[in-house]
Parts: structure tokens; C-alpha cells; sequence
């Protein structure tokens, strides 16, 4: 992160906040990668940055004591750069003390001043600090995973920080940040996300997602097809493609898609929160025009299991 202009009025007090933040902070050392950070999520348990970990299937770990311990990699959610490791052997029955997290909306105000925690290889500790840059609501990866709220910090990330705890002047952790899912500024991903998204990776050991087997491109309707499909004029989703549940279901190329469900649908945003309200097995009636006709088709929802369709 850039360094602040100046620090907030408590500074004498940070000492004692990074201090108490690095408790819960690990060094993760891949096996052909560099190394990155990761933070307490439960006992036994640490949240880190799914591209520093990517396909191995154990890294190591050095604790705030500077020894060092075995993680299995349980699960990773490329698409929120999330991953999820569980320590192995003693250091998992004396687990590292949980972080104090922020307040739900900590991290909205753009100037907020925040710091990071990174832990290196050797073992040692490394503060970073600087400000919130930008902040809005939920937003989407571009990699198309959801993250519940947009804290993007004002400079990028020094080298051994992504996976690190980012928190505000009292110590409280708003997430952990990556530098995989932008260009130019590290984010941070918020504790909703994280726990969201490692819990899936817990108890499934993957991100579970809804699937209709549909490629699809915007179009704008013309105002009698709307009127004809029983929605307001705008635009719809011209299928391009077909697998999986879509084909079995009878959705064919050429049939622009207006509603899933109760949610109307214009654009692949609209048709991605759609889906993310969808469970895998349950049917969702879907409105399409077929030849200047109205069409109600059911469709299973599928999971999905690669990139294209949706």
C-alpha cells in the first residue's frame, strides 16, 4: 500500500495493534511459488489467497513463534482468490488467536486509514499502511466470483502481502487482501465473503454453483416482442449456446431469454444474480421468445463445474 500522508491522531497506539493483529497472522510458503500471508479463520484453520497456494496440495506454514507446520490446502474458489488450510499436527490444538474483526460496515469511506500484516518466510513481521481508496457494495471478480462489499485500498501490494489481514487504526481486521483481481490496486476481501466462501470450501471442499448450460449475449428487444413476453421494453438474452440442463430442458439456440424465475434478466449480471439464488437440484421456470412466441420452459438447475456456460 502507498504510505499515508498522515497517520491518525492515535499512531502512538499502532505498535500495539499491529502487534495484536500479527498473533493470528501466518507466513505460507508454496512448494514452486513464492510466499504469501494468511489469517486465522478458525481453529486449526486459515484463510490465504487461493493464486499463492494454486494446485498445491500441502505448503508450508511459519507461525508467529517462527516455527514451522504442515497446512493441507482443503479447497480454493479461483474466482474470489479464497483459499482454505488446515493446519496439521500440535499447532492445530493450540490454535492461534482469533482476529478481532471489524464492524460490518468498517471500510466504506473512502480515506479511512488501514494497515496490513504480513508474515515472511523467516518468520518475520511486516506492516504496511495507507488508506481505503475506493469502497461501494457488492461486486463481482472478473473471474465471476461475487464479493459482498468493494474495499479497494489506494496503492498496490508489497510482495509477501497477498493473504494478509487488513485492518483499520484500532487493530479490528476487515478482511484479508489480494493483488490477483486487479490490475493496479490491491482489494481487500471482506470477513462475509470469507466465511461464505470457506465454508463451502469446509464442508464441501468446493464453491458449490448454480448452472443452467447457457451462453447467452444482450440484445434489445423490440416493443412488440416485449409485449408479446409480458415485459417491459429493454433488452433480453439472445442463447448462443446450449448444455447440460438448458438442452435436456428443450431451451435451443436462437431464443431470447427474458425471466428466470421471478427475476427479469437484460443483462449477464442479471442473469448471474439470478442464478446465485438458486439452489443445485431445484427447477426454475424460465420465460423465452421462441419465434415471435412465448415459451415457459423448467429447468433443473445443474452445478457448475467450468468456465463458458452459465
Amino acid at each position: 500500500m502507498n504510505p499515508p500522508s498522515t497517520l491518525p491522531a492515535a499512531s502512538s497506539d499502532l505498535p500495539d495493534a499491529v502487534a495484536r493483529v500479527a498473533k493470528s497472522v501466518v507466513a505460507v510458503v508454496p512448494p514452486w511459488r513464492s510466499a504469501g500471508s494468511g489469517a486465522v479463520w478458525r481453529d486449526g484453520h486459515v484463510v490465504a489467497a487461493a493464486h499463492r497456494v494454486w494446485r498445491a496440495p500441502r505448503v508450508q506454514v511459519v507461525l508467529p513463534d517462527g516455527e514451522s507446520a504442515t497446512a493441507v490446502v482443503k479447497g480454493v474458489d479461483a474466482t474470489t482468490d479464497l483459499a482454505l488450510l488446515a493446519i496439521e499436527g500440535e499447532s492445530a490444538a493450540a490454535p492461534l488467536p482469533e482476529l478481532e474483526r471489524s464492524a460490518e460496515d468498517s471500510g466504506s469511506r473512502p480515506g479511512e486509514f488501514v494497515f496490513a500484516v504480513a508474515r515472511g518466510s523467516s518468520g518475520l513481521t511486516q506492516a504496511s499502511f495507507g488508506h481505503v481508496g475506493a469502497a461501494s457494495g457488492a461486486w463481482r471478480t472478473w473471474r465471476g466470483g461475487l464479493v459482498d462489499r468493494l474495499i479497494r485500498l489506494d496503492g498496490g501490494l508489497y510482495p509477501g502481502f497477498s493473504g494478509a489481514p487488513v485492518a483499520d487504526a484500532a487493530g479490528r481486521a476487515l478482511g484479508i487482501a489480494t493483488s490477483a483481481l486487479t490490475r493496479i490496486h490491491g482489494v481487500v476481501l471482506p470477513w462475509k465473503t470469507i466465511d461464505r466462501v470457506l465454508g463451502q470450501l469446509h464442508s464441501q471442499g468446493r464453491v458449490v454453483r448454480p448452472y443452467l448450460g447457457i451462453v447467452v449475449q444482450a440484445v434489445r428487444l423490440p416493443e412488440a416482442q416485449a409485449t408479446t413476453l409480458g415485459v417491459t421494453t429493454g433488452a433480453g438474452l439472445l442463447v448462443t449456446g446450449t448444455d447440460g440442463p438448458a438442452a435436456t430442458a428443450g431451451i435451443m439456440v436462437g431464443d431470447v431469454l427474458v425471466m428466470v424465475g421471478s427475476a427479469r434478466v437484460e443483462s449477464i449480471d442479471d442473469l448471474q444474480r439470478a442464478l446465485d439464488g438458486l439452489g443445485v437440484g431445484s427447477q426454475v421456470a424460465v420465460i423465452v421468445g421462441r419465434g415471435g412466441d412465448r415459451k415457459e420452459v423448467t429447468v433443473e438447475v445443474g452445478e457448475r463445474t467450468h468456465r463458458g456456460c452459465r
